[in-house]
């Protein structure tokens, strides 16, 4: 399936806020629920675009099909954390993997990072295959981490260097929005 990738915008806030409300979706990730278009409409106007990018993927039809991106980026540093979340209609189909080699591929070339790195659930097996086949290394386990659902839940914080990445067979020499 080709994506078309474009940065969020307030046209997808509607979208954004249906897909957080989503269990499929809110069950692994952890938002302030319910989400509202008010609410939404706050974070966009408040966020800060030197810390943050934001996308939004579609499909060949205009679907929104995924949203993610990359926060909490650190110039001085170079990284980064790497956010993803697919349409539940669409998994099982390829999206996550897609998705997340183009946002790696971003934050390393239009970025300049030097590590990007993300956290996913340690029961959300779906999830890290995907980080681990993109050459992502787990550099550890955050037991009882995060409260939800009535209890603790662990996650995993994987992180792939720059040096790492220039290894894979997914690496692009360019930013491509049209994938």
């Amino acid at each position: 399936m080709k994506l078309l990738i474009k940065y969020f915008s307030k046209e997808h806030i509607k979208a954004r806020v249906n897909l957080i409300n989503n269990t499929l979706i809110n069950n692994s990730m952890f938002f302030k629920l319910p989400a509202t278009i008010e609410e939404t409409t706050k974070w966009f106007n408040s966020r800060n675009n030197y810390e943050r990018v934001d996308l939004t993927f579609l499909n060949s039809n205009n679907d929104i099909i995924a949203m993610g991106g990359i926060t909490k980026i650190n110039s001085i540093d170079k990284n980064g954390e790497l956010y993803l979340f697919v349409d539940p209609v669409f998994h099982g189909k390829g999206i996550g993997s897609k998705a997340s080699k183009w946002i790696v591929n971003y934050g390393f070339l239009k970025l300049n990072l030097n590590k990007i790195y993300l956290l996913t659930n340690k029961d959300n097996i779906a999830a890290y295959k995907i980080y681990e086949n993109l050459g992502f290394k787990l550099e550890g386990l955050l037991r009882n981490h995060k409260w939800k659902n009535n209890r603790f839940i662990d996650r995993k914080f994987y992180g792939l260097l720059k040096s790492e990445w220039e290894n894979q067979d997914y690496k692009e020499q360019k930013v491509n929005y049209n994938v």
